[in-house]
Order: structure tokens, then sequence, then C-alpha cells
């Protein structure tokens, strides 16, 4: 099990619906889910965005979602504008949290490999397009599940379209609204 960086506890931070300062004052005190996307334009973060959304609101046992955008609050509003209005997203322009999660600048194959074309059409099939290429539209994107400053799960993308089975987690067990009944433990 790994810690967060020194920077994830100390490093000031700027964003929208933000609780505190630094990321580590932002996390529950359970689990939460650190998602860093690509650039504002990336079909494939505005599908993230989207299905978290969607998995957000029908899961009460779902964690928190922290997001981290390689781009300005500008490029930020865009991309989340009529998609999930309310998330919580720390500011990166620098991509020096990326850094700090060793998410570098993507190979070729990884950025335009035959892989991210079946990602394409699993983005379009579900109403995703293309949109203009935002600031690091280069950068990788990754997500990693967290236990305040440990991260205890991590999904590192093998090309730009690849793409987390959210409700298939390890170790986060999902409950949607219907299923949630206080004091009554599911079947």
């Amino acid at each position: 099990m790994e810690f967060l960086p020194e920077r994830f506890k100390t490093g000031k931070i700027t964003g929208t619906k933000l609780r505190g300062n630094t990321v580590l004052s932002c996390l529950p005190s359970g689990l939460c889910l650190l998602v860093f996307l690509r650039h504002g334009g990336c079909i494939f973060s505005r599908e993230a965005v989207s299905d978290l959304r969607e998995i957000s609101e029908s899961c009460l046992s779902f964690p928190p979602v922290l997001f981290f955008f390689p781009g300005s609050e500008t490029e930020a509003a865009a991309l989340f504008s009529g998609i999930w209005d309310d998330a919580c997203v720390v500011f990166d322009p620098e991509v020096s949290f990326y850094e700090d999660m060793e998410l570098s600048t993507g190979t070729f194959s990884q950025l335009i490999g035959p892989e991210v074309f079946f990602g394409t059409a699993r983005a379009v099939l579900k109403g995703h397009f293309y949109g203009i290429p935002g600031s690091n539209s280069l950068r990788m994107p990754g997500v990693f599940l967290t236990v305040r400053d440990r991260i205890v799960w991590e999904h590192r993308y093998r090309h730009i379209g690849d793409h987390p089975d959210w409700k298939n987690i390890p170790g986060v067990t999902l409950l949607t609204n219907g299923e949630f009944v206080p004091g009554v433990q599911p079947a």
C-alpha cells in the first residue's frame, strides 16, 4: 500500500466545490476516488465524468470522487458543464499532481493506437464526442482509490481509450438507492 505524495498533504490547491485548500483536507475519512482526467476536449474525459456521475447518483455506497483536471478553470467549466455541474475538481494546469502520481505524457501508441479506436466507438455509442483539445492534451489519465493518505487501488491507463470498470473496483461494494434500508443488511 502506497501513500499519497507529500504535495497532496501540503500543496495548496484551487478548484471547484472543494472542502479544503490541500488535497488531503478535501478527502473524506473513508474511501475516495481520485480521477485524473485528460484535457477538456477529450471524448474519454467526457465519458468518465458522465459514467461516474451516473453511478454516484444511483449507488449510495460509491465513494466520493475528486477529479483532477490538467487545465484552467475555464477549460474545466467547459468540460463539466451539463455533465456534472457540482463535481469536485482540482485545477492542475502545471500537471504537478499528475507528475507526482507518475502520469506522464502518452506515447504514440497510447494516444493513437488501434485500441483507442475501439474506445472511441464505445464512447460515441454512449453519446460522447471529441471537442477542441485543451492544455496538456498528451497527458495520460489515471484513477486511484484512497483511504485518507493511502492508495489502496489504482488503474493506470494502458492507452487513452482504456476504461476502468467503475462498478467492479476492488473494495467497493455497490448498493443502489433502492437497495439501501438503514439498519438492514443487504441480502
